[in-house]
Order: structure tokens, then sequence, then C-alpha cells
């Protein structure tokens, strides 16, 4: 038997870096730069023996006056350098008489095409011209060269006096071939698009006939079971019928039908046409189902199903899809057609990934590449991936048919030239070339002058086992010694049995990975250990003979003490992992296997900690949970923390790792848990947050026992309520790990938010007592100074909130006695404010212009502090006291909007004054007393909680100044025997104060020690426990 790959170009090895991928490899690379950059890989196919044909189409031969007449090499598969030519055609234009051709072969492009079955060749020049004696004009009819075990022939079923355009003139003959199968009728197939104004033609014949019928001398052989395609109506013209072709039986004869892609035809849609392999008539077409698309450009047959029928494989590289924005794009298609049994077939497409890649320009048959029962596929995108270095893709066949989903994509290497790579232009697989029992794939980059060969790994399937024992994992059963400490163990057993297809070592090596509870995070405590190494991991190597008996090892482990961890509900997960040595398993030629790629390199049992949960180790819990607090109403601001009392219980079985979730919500935040209870479990509890959930967690046993019941109480602030809260929510869950039951229903706690704003208003007066007449004081008609109108008096009004709630808006109202019988009474000079606060009053304050005397107002104040007032001076002043306020005298009003206060902030009003000393210095107003007020309300008018009511809000207050009439009071002095009398006190006191120190040492002073003895004395016993002296 023989393998052919076909390319174009020379021998010359190019390295390239291994592709990473599943089954193929690469190998090696061929490249036609010994010949030129300008020839190219167009084409490749396997032949039967073990090396590579190579067609170079533009490559110089030895032919006589033949430029560019191209060639066909014979390349060993694993020496780059050992190429050939085959020799198919020596000589040079046939003549009908000197300078006279009959035939022109230079830019013939010999080794376009290249097939092969068996021990035979064909190789094809779809540029090659001819002429009849009587025509002058040069017709491309194509002609094609059959090497059949040692014989070369000419094979050119164009080549006939019906040259012109209407017939087989512009033939291409060997555009596009392929050999049937089946060996003792074996046939060419060829496909010639330009005949008949390019309608195109299928022709094929026995390859026996062609041999036998062969003759130098004859120019236009005719073949007696010759099959061909016939003119059809000119509305077929330009349908290239021919441009692809493939072979495959579509109708269960067992003889095989030919397969030829039309795509031009039906109005540039493109149909694929299938004909009877006996008859060459017409049995099924496949329309294209988008203009321009190219339907039939390149076309493959295969069982990809295993059904035994032969399944049909259409490239449509121009295709045209719509993105996701709406918009087409150019991505190619392939259409998949399933042959059934009852006849007709069952069609899918398979789109590319990449704009303008042109998925489907060429698609290969590979034979079962996985060795999995079912036929694979590959399909080229020459202008895909990274740079438009091409990519390859690879399916593989299964009883329902092709997997969409790639299973290896084979990249190009080359960066563009003048002109792309166009890696994937041609491929040809299906074969073994380096008979390893797996076929392999060549892959054509015309591009770059190259045709890569990928090698098919040889596959391994391993057959792995791991057991537990026992699988219930008793802490209490402590049958192994860990040094001097009991545990409880348990075994594992791992075993390796590995076989495969091919050429494979006898001996495989495997590095085998042991876990122990491998579902614990990194970092976490796993709660089983390997008895041997204290470690929850294992590795070995272990050398398994190919096709041999299992090769097992057992380790012990044991479970770590119940103090250790907190889970004993999740089952302890161990976990094999297994890794061929590639290196070791390397072919001569350094072919690495693999392994086989849907088995799992793992494989993971379970073992569950023995828990008090029934004869099934199933805990069942019944978790109820319940909140309540002796607050139904939350004051905002209010510093007192929230107090929920929880009640958890469990009436089932036992809850592992069980906890209490409480959703905190925004307004409030966790304190703690209220330990000064007795009849309160002090809980364990956290503060964290998920996913931008405040939560609190608390621990309640693992497990928490059937019949537990804990009360607990959780204290909470809320202080951070927003203007539009109106209640205070939180939601309380007991979660366990336990697989069922493992959730409590929901309990809620709500709390309505309210308002409660202690409002004060308070006032003084300074002074608060003035007496007349001032010594030393003239009154002046047109007073230009304050001291000159009277002494000062001052008026101050404090608003406090003092909470808990702030409020937003305040207005308050002050009455001022300004005058009282046209006589002025207390003259304004200025208010100040201090706090949030805006006034307005509906008077001109100090019309006058009075000009502040600095000097005068500081003294005043200082004249007029407090003062006791004599007997004879009160009882005078009550019994004739005149009040002056709003309801006597003239009033000025000042209103005053306060902003925002929160709780313990104020606002306060300063109103400083003079007393108009000239009305009370009037001979009627002489020797009376006067009590002048002032009075201020206010009225909360707004709160920053709009969604929240409240209550009204409003106080007032009133401040007196009192005017009597007499002279001022002064201090008593203090005797002198009082002040003789604190001085003995003090001294005695200093007396026994140094009495008591000195009887204590506190004046005895410590010297440091002078020599060693005394510095030994000094230092402390071995105990820790010294003595020194002072």
């Amino acid at each position: 038997a023989q393998n052919v790959i076909l390319m174009k170009g020379s021998t010359r090895f190019c390295p390239l870096s291994m592709t990473s991928c599943f089954k193929l490899t690469f190998s090696a690379n061929y490249s036609s730069c010994a010949l030129g950059v300008e020839t190219f890989v167009f084409a490749s196919c396997f032949t039967c023996r073990t090396f590579l044909l190579v067609g170079a189409p533009k490559a110089n031969t030895t032919q006589h006056n033949i430029v560019e007449g191209g060639q066909v090499l014979k390349c060993n598969w694993n020496s780059n350098r050992n190429c050939q030519p085959i020799i198919f055609d020596a000589t040079g234009n046939r003549d009908f008489a000197p300078d006279d051709p009959l035939e022109f072969k230079s830019h013939q492009w010999f080794g376009a095409s290249v097939r092969s079955q068996n021990d035979k060749i064909l190789a094809c020049a779809p540029l090659y011209h001819w002429r009849t004696e009587t025509k002058q004009e040069r017709e491309p009819v194509g002609t094609c060269y059959l090497l059949a075990g040692s014989k070369f022939v000419e094979y050119a079923p164009c080549r006939s006096t019906t040259i012109d355009a209407d017939g087989q003139g512009f033939c291409q003959g060997g555009f596009s071939i392929d050999f049937t199968k089946v060996s003792d009728s074996c046939k060419v197939l060829l496909g010639g698009p330009g005949s008949f104004y390019w309608q195109g033609q299928l022709i094929s014949d026995r390859v026996t006939e062609i041999v036998e019928k062969y003759d130098s001398k004859v120019y236009s052989t005719k073949y007696d079971d010759q099959l061909a395609t016939r003119p059809a109506s000119a509305a077929f013209d330009d349908s290239y019928l021919g441009y692809s072709v493939a072979v495959g039986d579509f109708n269960g004869d067992g003889i095989e039908d030919f397969v030829s892609g039309v795509p031009r035809a039906a109005r540039t849609l493109g149909m694929v046409s299938i004909y009877n392999g006996k008859n060459m008539s017409s049995m099924y077409n496949f329309t294209g189902e988008q203009m321009a698309a190219y339907f039939g450009y390149s076309v493959a047959a295969t069982d990809i199903d295993g059904d035994d029928y032969t399944d049909l494989f259409i490239g449509a590289p121009l295709f045209m899809d719509r993105s996701s924005d709406g918009k087409l794009q150019e991505v190619g298609q392939v259409t998949i057609c399933l042959q059934r049994a009852s006849g007709g077939f069952h069609t899918a497409k398979l789109n590319g990934f990449e704009i303008f890649a042109r998925f489907g320009s060429s698609i290969a048959p590979l034979g079962d590449l996985d060795q999995d029962g079912f036929n694979d596929i590959a399909v080229a995108a020459p202008y895909g991936g990274e740079d438009k270095r091409g990519l390859v893709y690879i399916y593989n066949g299964g009883a329902n048919g092709l997997n969409t989903i790639p299973s290896q994509i084979l990249e190009g290497q080359w960066a563009a030239r003048t002109m792309p790579p166009s890696f994937g232009y041609s491929l040809k697989g299906a074969t073994d070339v380096d008979k390893n029992g797996y076929p392999d794939l060549i892959v054509g980059a015309f591009g770059v002058d190259t045709a890569v060969l990928y090698r098919a790994r040889p596959v391994i399937r391993v057959n792995a086992a791991l057991e537990v024992n026992p699988t219930i994992l008793n802490p209490e059963n402590k049958a192994c010694s860990l040094g001097d400490i009991k545990v409880s163990c348990f075994k594992v057993k791992f075993c390796l049995k590995a076989d495969g297809k091919g050429k494979l070592p006898n001996s495989l090596n495997f590095q085998v990975e042991l876990l122990l509870d491998k579902l614990k995070q990194k970092g976490a405590i796993r709660r089983a250990l390997f008895l041997h190494s204290k470690q929850p991991s294992h590795s070995k190597n272990m050398t398994i003979t190919k096709g041999g008996k299992m090769n097992c090892e057992e380790l012990d482990a044991f479970l770590r003490d119940e103090s250790e961890f907190r889970d004993k509900l999740t089952p302890i997960t161990i976990f094999m992992e297994y890794r061929l040595d590639y290196r070791t398993a390397a072919d001569a030629t350094g072919l690495h296997p693999i392994l086989n790629q849907f088995t799992p390199a793992n494989m993971s049992r379970q073992a569950h900690i023995l828990l008090d949960c029934g004869e099934d180790n199933i805990c069942k819990p019944k978790l109820e949970v319940s909140v309540e607090s002796d607050q139904k109403q939350i004051y905002i601001g209010d510093d007192n923390p929230l107090t929920l009392i929880v009640s958890a219980q469990n009436q089932g079985e036992g809850a592992y790792e069980a906890e209490l979730f409480v959703v905190v919500p925004p307004q409030a935040d966790f304190i703690g848990v209220v330990r000064n209870n007795e009849a309160l479990a002090r809980l364990s509890c956290a503060f964290k947050t998920e996913n931008q959930t405040r939560m609190v967690v608390c621990d309640l046993g693992n497990p928490m026992k059937a019949g537990t019941k804990l009360l607990a109480g959780l204290r909470f602030s809320v202080n951070q309520q927003s203007e539009m809260d109106t209640s205070v929510k939180f939601d309380l869950q007991i979660r366990s790990s336990n697989l069922y039951d493992n959730l409590s229903p929901v309990a809620y706690y709500q709390a309505d938010l309210a308002i409660l704003a202690a409002v004060e208003i308070r006032g003084v007066s300074s002074p608060d007592h003035i007496f007349l007449p001032i010594a030393n004081w003239e009154p002046k008609e047109n007073p230009e100074t304050e001291d000159d109108i009277g002494p000062l008096v001052q008026h101050i009004y404090e608003l406090r909130n003092n909470g808990p709630s702030a409020f937003s808006k305040v207005m308050m109202t002050l009455q001022w006695p300004y005058k009282y019988k046209n006589n002025t009474l207390l003259y304004i000079v200025q208010y100040e404010i201090d706090g949030p606060m805006n006034c307005t009053s509906d008077m001109e304050i100090n019309p006058l212009k009075i000009k502040d005397d600095e000097r005068n107002e500081t003294l005043g104040r200082e004249d007029h502090r407090g003062h006791r007032i004599s007997r004879r001076d009160v009882a005078a002043a009550e019994g004739d006291v005149h009040t002056l306020g709003c309801g006597t005298a003239d009033c000025l009003k000042i209103v005053c909007q306060v902003g925002h206060l929160e709780r313990g902030k104020s606002a306060i009003l300063y109103l400083k004054s003079r007393l108009w000393t000239q009305t009370f210095m009037n001979k009627e107003n002489q020797n009376h007393s006067y009590s002048l007020k002032s009075s201020a309300s206010f009225s909360v008018i707004e709160f920053p909680y709009k969604n929240l009511s409240f209550e009204d809000i409003h106080n007032s207050t009133e401040v007196t100044t009192n005017i009597t009439w007499g002279i001022q009071p002064q201090p008593m002095p203090v005797p002198v025997w009082v002040i003789i009398l604190a001085v003995l006190a003090g001294l005695l006191l200093l007396a026994v104060l140094v009495f008591v120190m000195y009887r204590m040492g506190f004046f005895k002073r410590v010297r440091p020690p002078q020599e060693e003895q005394e510095r030994e004395q000094l230092q402390p016993h071995e105990n820790g426990e010294g003595t020194s002296e002072a």
C-alpha cells in the first residue's frame, strides 16, 4: 500500500513550532522555495506508498522549449530533503510541422491537481492548450497524465475536434479530479468547468480502458465505457459544473456515484449535483440559499454518523450571515447533508466564526481520527486567525451527526508576504502516512509555498479505579495510631490500566496525584490526611504495561479530631488525577501519544462522616426563629440602642454549622450581644457584608442538636435614617449546611420611625435691674453716642433643640417694648444672631444712627452687675411697680426663621438696647418702679422627614428688666476676724500633712549602690520575686 501527500513545490524543510492540539501534531512542512517563490502549494493528496507527492504547477522542467511546465515530485515523509521529480512527460510541444505547434505546454499548471488510488496517480494540467490543424486559435482543453503501476499514459478527454466555446474548447479538463475507491472497477472522475459555454462537464472513464487505449500518436481517443454529461440549454451557461468533485454511494447499489459542485448555477445561488455512477443520470440536486455565496465551491463525501450511508458536505465560503447588530458579514458556511436509510437527506448548517476567513474553502474527510468508530472531517478557513494566517477546524463525527464544536483548531504559522499565506487552501486526509494506525492530514498554504504534514498521535485508553473503604467514617471508631494518638482511619485504593491502538511502547509511565478533601478551598482545613505523611496529598509514579492487568496501590488515611474543623456534613472528596509521561512514551520519530480526550484523566470518590441522624445518616432539622422587642417605635436621633430578643430552636434532627443570619437595614449598625442578662445566651456573632448585603452572623452550634432552644439579645443603633424612611426592618433566618431542610422560615421585625423633638426657648436680661438716678449723668437734647441715651440693656433669647429628632424650620417672633405715650423706653441699637437664623423687623433699627461707644459699653456692663436690694428699697418699689409690655406699650416686632437644628444645638438672638433715661427722669415718672418686658414665641413648622407626621410644637417666654428709683446698695465687707481664722486653719492643715509624709519615709533619699555587694543585694530572686529597701 502507498500513502501520498500532494503539495506544490520543492522538498526543502523549513522549521516550524509544534501545534498544540488533541490528536494532530505538526510533523514537517515542505516548501518550494528551492524552485523560486513563484511556485506554491495548490493541492495535496496521499498515495498508497509512504511518500509524498509535491505538485509544483509553475516549476520549470527539462522539457524542450517549455516555460513553467510544472512538475510533480516524490518525497519521503520522514526525510525532508529526499525528493525526486516524477517524469510523467519529458517531451516538448508536438508540432504539425516545424514552427507550427499542435499543443502548448508552457504555463499549463501541470501538478495543479493530483490524486492517487492504490498504485495509480493522476496529475493534471488544466491550462494545457491545444489547436487543430485547420484553426489557429489555442483552446485550454486541459490534459492529465496517469501513472498505473509503472506505465505512464496521457488522458485528455476534452481534446477533440470540437474545440470551440460551444464544445469542449474551454473545458480545462482536470480542474478537479478524483478516483472511485473500488479497486476492481476503479474509475477516474474529471471535472471540466469550461465546457459548453462554461456550463461545465463531468467525465468518467475506467482506468483499465485509459491504459489499454493509450496511443501516443493518437491525440483524441474515444473510450467505449465513458460516462459524460452533455450540453444543456443556454439557461445553464456559466454554471461551472465540475468546479469541485467527490465520489460516494448515494443510492445503496454498491457503485460509487459522482458529486459535483456547480457554484454559479441557479442564478448564482449555486448547486451541488449527484449523478448516478452507472449512467451519469441526475439523482439529486442541492441548491444554495444565497446569491453569490459560491455554494458548491468545495464538496466532500464520507460517512460521518456511522450508519454506513455516505454523507455529503458542501462549502460556500462567501456565505453572509447577520451579526448581532443586524449587519451582513461574510463568514462562510458548510452545509451538512446526512443521508438517511429511508432515502433523502437531513440538512444542517455550520457557519464560520470570522469575517472574510472563507470558511469552507476546502473540506477533507479525515477517517476515524480519534478511533471512536465515527469518521471526522477538516474544514479550512484559509484567511482566518491572527493576521489572516489561516485556520483549519477539526470536527468529530458521532451517532447524531457532526459535533458542531471543533475538537481542535490548526493555526497557520506564517506571516503574509506579498499575498496571504492561505493556510488550508487545500486539504487531504484519511490516510495513515507514518503507519502508526491513525490517519494523518496534509495542509497546503500556497501563499508561502508550503504544505504542512500533521501526524495523528496514538491514543492511549486508560482504565482507572478509585476505592474508599469504609465510605462512612465514625469519628469514635479510632482503630489506627498516629504516634501515641488514636485516630479514625480509612483506606484509599487506586488502580490504573492502559491500552491503545497503534505503535505504543510496552511500558507507559504515569504520575498519579491523590488529594483528600478536594472540595475545600485552598488554605482551608482539610479534614482528612494520609497516615504516613500527615499531608492531604500524595504523588506516585506508576509504570503500566500496555494491555496488562490493573496496577493497584493502597494507602491509609485518617480523620482529624472533631475539634479541629467545623464542617461535618459535607462529604470528604478523595480526588485522583493521572498524567502520562509523554517524553518516555514518544516513538522513534519523536511523536508523542496522547490520552483519550473523551475519558477524563481524573476521578473522585466520597466518604461521609457518621452523624447522629438515624440509619440513613441524613439529618433533617426543623429550624424556627422568632424575634421581639419592647420598642415598637424608634424616635429619630435617639441614642438608646434597639434590643432584639431572638428565639432560635431546632425541633428536628441535628443542624450542622447552624448560624443565625440577621440582615441589617441600612439605617442600623450592629453594637453587640447582650451579655449582662443571665437568661440570654451569649452568642458568638460577627458582622460581615456579602454582595452589598449587611448582615450579622451568629454561631448556633455544630451541630445544633435536636430540641435545642436558644434565647439571645442583639443590640443595634439606629441613626442612619434618610428623609424618605418610615420604618426599620430586620430579616432573620437560621441556615445550616444540611442537605435537606437547611433553612428556617424568615422572621421579620419592623419598628416604625417617629419624630420627637423637645424644643425650648429661654431668655435673660443683662442687667436685670437698673437703679435711677444715674450718678454724673446729664441728659442731652440730641444724643450722639449710646451713653448719651442711657445704660446698656441686653435681652438674649436662646432657642434650643433638646432632641432627639432634628427640625428643619422654626418661626420665632419677638415683641419689644419700644415706646409708651410717645416716650421711648428701650432704644434698640442693633441685634446679632448665632446659629442658622435669619431675622427681619417691622421698624427701622437705630433710626437715630447713634454711634457705638465701646468704652462706655464695657463700663456700663461692669457697673450693672447683679447686686442685693435692701429691704427698704424693695418695699418701696413693690408698692408702686408699673409693667410696660406689649399690652400697654407700643412694641417693635422681629420675626426670625430658624433653619436645620440638630439635637443639642441652639440658635441665639442678641438684642442690644439703651434705656432711654430721659423718659424715666421726667418728674411724673420719678420715684416709681417699672418692669420692662419683651416676649418671644416659636412654632416648629417643618421636620426633615418627609413621610412622617408630627404634632404641633410651640412655646413662648418673657424677659424682664426692672427699673427702680433709689440708691444702689453696696456689698457688705468681710470682717477681719474671719480672715485671720482662715489663715490659721490653713497653716494647721499644712503641718499635719508634713508630719504624716515624714512618718511614711517620703523625705528619705535612696542612693545608688557603691559596692559590688550592694549591687548583688539588688538582684531579684530566681523565681522573679525580689525585695528592695527604701
